[in-house]
């Protein structure tokens, strides 16, 4: 499906034509890109939401707070890559005129792939940096109740002349969609991957998806997880912990989930020497000695390579 096709399934349900757009633009950039449990997808899901009332379609985005350095929006329950792409442009004409600046929102939806977001920053010769909280997938450390989302974070740099670093990644081992994935394919989960209802390591999916997504990186990825919840969520006065709302759900009420935007001017910060700098460290990282019958990798080469395999 096309940006044009999901544009008009959108319009025809309410969405208006340049929000139509962005969702359009968002989930096919995520197919481009390979994630496509991000992309296309989704959209059935979306539309139930909309057409259900779920969705404020015409969201008043209001800014709330502002200083030179930050600002927090109110997304108004709007879709969540409207919003999302809302604050995106804010920032940025922001770090067009400070070097850096920081949106912070509540009231808001999943969005969606993280990384499209910084990806437009990077677009601009910026660097972007998004996380988000999200409805509660896992226990605290040692606890047994779900309280922490798998709060995603990513960042993209931009290297003049050459592909961009993009790092994407949720707070969680995998996506706790991957536990409907190893069901359906008779499979049992890897070691390290969930517990049961009980808080005990379990390989079952059937009991993995009834219990908790464990952290990535264990005490690590909890803390970090911990970390995007006060920041994205609590900070600008959206939910937290398991106070946010899950987007497959029968009520029509905002999820509340909350994200935290940073768009970088690398120029404005390092000096006109960045482009030659940033690619000199690209590239001293790729030369850097590797493993026998590998190569060095950096973040996002996998989503590259997708992408111009596509194209291809």
């Amino acid at each position: 499906m096309n940006a044009k096709e999901i544009e008009e399934i959108l319009t025809a349900h309410g969405v208006p034509v340049s929000d139509a757009a962005t969702v359009a633009d968002c989930f096919v950039t995520a197919d481009a890109y390979g994630v496509t449990s991000h992309g296309t997808a989704i959209l059935p899901a979306h539309i139930d939401r909309i057409d259900r009332g779920g969705y404020n379609l015409a969201p008043r985005l209001v800014t709330v707070k502002e200083s030179p350095s930050f600002a927090v929006i109110d997304s108004d329950n709007a879709m969540g890559p409207v919003s999302a792409m809302h604050c995106m442009r804010y920032a940025i004409k922001k770090a067009e005129e400070y070097g850096m600046f920081t949106v912070f929102s509540r009231n808001g939806n999943t969005f969606g792939p993280a990384f499209y977001y910084p990806l437009k920053a990077a677009e601009k010769g910026y660097i972007g940096i998004v996380c988000s909280n999200s409805p509660a997938q896992m226990a605290p450390m040692g606890g047994k109740e779900k309280m922490l989302g798998t709060n995603p974070f990513s960042a993209v740099i931009p290297v003049p002349g050459s592909d961009p670093v993009i790092i994407d990644m949720a707070t969680s081992v995998v996506a706790k969609s991957k536990f409907k994935e190893y069901k359906k394919a008779g499979k049992l989960l890897p070691d390290g991957w969930a517990l049961d209802r009980e808080g005990n390591p379990t390989n079952d999916p059937d009991k993995a998806m009834d219990g908790f997504v464990l952290p990535m990186a264990g005490f690590k990825g909890y803390a970090i997880a911990l970390l995007i919840d006060v920041v994205a969520g609590l900070l600008p006065g959206a939910a937290f912990l398991n106070e946010v709302g899950r987007f497959y759900c029968d009520n029509n009420k905002s999820m509340n989930v909350g994200f935290c935007m940073t768009v970088i001017d690398p120029k404005a910060v390092y000096g006109g020497e960045w482009p030659e700098t940033i690619r000199g460290y690209v590239q001293k990282l790729r030369s850097a000695a590797a493993i026998d019958g590998k190569k060095v990798l950096l973040p996002g080469d996998d989503r590259i390579n997708f992408l111009h395999t596509q194209k291809a």
